[in-house]
């Protein structure tokens, strides 16, 4: 991006775009970006952010428990330790895949709502933090994955040094553990961008398989228990192994997403000319603030995208634009339907209501999430700055127009006419002149990434997705 001063362009009827100095020379002042914290700052915001966190405080959890467990006083030296042991693996996947359901993510959201203007700022910049809550599900899976290993090793010995003589035990653990660490991974950050379809085969069907193999798992186990130490043991009884209950918890959650499994009928409407993106009209009622996940097949590669409700609360819209091979073949050759499973989910965006005025940054096709939460957010004044080729040659009247709705002083940039231009600067300008709380940005992946680190690392609170919200 250029450092230079931009000329940013304003929307100003259906049909026109000219140079906001031609009608407004104060449009956006002149204001300095300033320097950038300390280099402690740099670390709260990356090495340190919240994510990690959370991160950090489930792996220290975990560690501070495991402690507890082995220098705990026994009746038996194996049977409650290896108990113990299960348990916590099992609590640990069962919280992993609960952070995940729609429903309590929905919730979590929802509670973060509540909290009114007048509460301390601070607070409604933490509380804006939610979307980051996948720093507890790789949390907990990653731990769970350890314990795991570790039982798997403490199993391991006790068939080495017969005292577990069962082959069948053994067969299911090395099965189970080396699947878990395919999915554990398959699931970094950089595997996961690089090969995206193979970290969702792996995770999903590698998920289904370790959930299948446990229960084979838990039964040689308890079996293993009632012949090591009795059958009045720690553990020899199915039932009574905390394990087995937390089991059928995980596997029915795991499952409840697909119970809600269903074809939705859609409507497309090409968007200008080209093949850059494609509106797709749902024939169900929208709620606001929400995003779908579609697939060609249940089975396939899920795609997420935010939603633009109707105005008369009976239908909605999702905007596809060009970014891989999934998205070209839906604009070249939309179906009548695709599948969607569990139930709709708020999005990152949606926390710009817990601010009295916000500036809404994207680039492209991301006007449609914005869309989506700012015409549905009254309470909140909303700010745009829209980067876009051509946008109403691309996106259409009704879309350009809708953004002009929200906001009639909207900065938008066509990049086919002037070029790229510094986001972060004219975001800050925007942000300072109009006294806003918040900026939130929706773009690529690395456009988001920097903007809200150099907001951040400002002192200027900012909001994106990140590569696991």
């Amino acid at each position: 991006m250029e450092d230079h001063e931009s000329e940013p362009f304003l929307l100003e009827s259906p049909y026109t775009e000219r140079k906001a100095s031609e009608s407004s020379t104060d449009l956006l002042p002149n204001i300095e970006l300033p320097p950038r914290g300390s280099l402690l700052r740099y670390a709260r915001w990356t090495v340190f952010g919240v994510y990690r966190r959370i991160f950090l405080v489930v792996l220290l959890l975990n560690i501070w428990h495991g402690h507890k467990i082995i220098t705990m006083k026994r009746r038996s030296k194996y049977s409650p330790l290896l108990v113990d042991i299960s348990t916590a693996a099992a609590a640990n996947m069962l919280v992993a895949v609960l952070i995940r359901q729609d429903y309590i993510i929905n919730t979590l959201f929802r509670i973060c709502w509540l909290v009114p203007f007048w509460a301390p700022l601070r607070l409604r910049r933490s509380l804006a933090k939610m979307y980051e809550y996948g720093g507890l599900h790789s949390g907990t899976a990653v731990c769970s994955v350890l314990w795991f290993s570790l039982l798997s090793a403490i199993l391991t010995w006790e068939f080495i040094t017969i005292r577990i003589a069962d082959p069948l035990i053994m067969m299911c653990t090395f099965s189970v553990i080396a699947i878990l660490w395919a999915m554990l991974i398959t699931a970094y950050p950089a595997f996961r961008s690089w090969e995206h379809n193979t970290f969702e085969n792996i995770h999903r069907f590698g998920g289904w398989a370790v959930l299948g193999l446990f229960w084979p798992e838990l039964w040689l186990f308890t079996r293993a228990l009632g012949h090591q130490a009795g059958p009045a043991s720690p553990g020899a009884v199915l039932t009574k192994l905390p394990a087995f209950w937390l089991l059928i918890a995980t596997c029915f959650h795991v499952a409840l997403p697909w119970m809600r499994l269903r074809r939705l009928k859609i409507q497309p409407e090409r968007l200008g000319v080209g093949v850059h993106a494609i509106r797709l009209h749902l024939s169900e009622k929208v709620s606001n603030c929400v995003v779908y996940r579609i697939a060609d097949s249940p089975l396939t590669e899920w795609h997420s995208f935010a939603c633009i409700p109707e105005r008369n609360g009976q239908g909605g819209s999702l905007i596809v634009s060009n970014a891989g091979d999934w998205t070209r073949r839906a604009i070249n050759n939309p179906k009548k339907f695709y599948y969607t499973r569990g139930i709709p989910t708020v999005g990152v965006l949606c926390m710009a209501q817990l601010f009295r005025k916000v500036i809404i940054v994207t680039t492209g096709s991301g006007i449609g999430p914005c869309l989506g939460t700012m015409m549905n957010i009254p309470a909140t004044r909303c700010r745009v700055l829209w980067s876009a080729p051509e946008p109403r040659h691309t996106f259409g009247d009704d879309i350009c127009d809708k953004v002009l709705e929200v906001d009639p002083e909207a900065v938008v940039i066509d990049t086919h006419a002037v070029g790229r231009k510094d986001l972060v600067s004219l975001a800050y300008k925007l942000y300072i002149s109009d006294g806003a709380e918040a900026i939130f940005c929706v773009s690529n992946k690395a456009l988001t990434k920097h903007l809200v680190y150099e907001m951040e690392s400002r002192g200027v609170p900012a909001y994106g997705p990140i590569w696991d919200s």
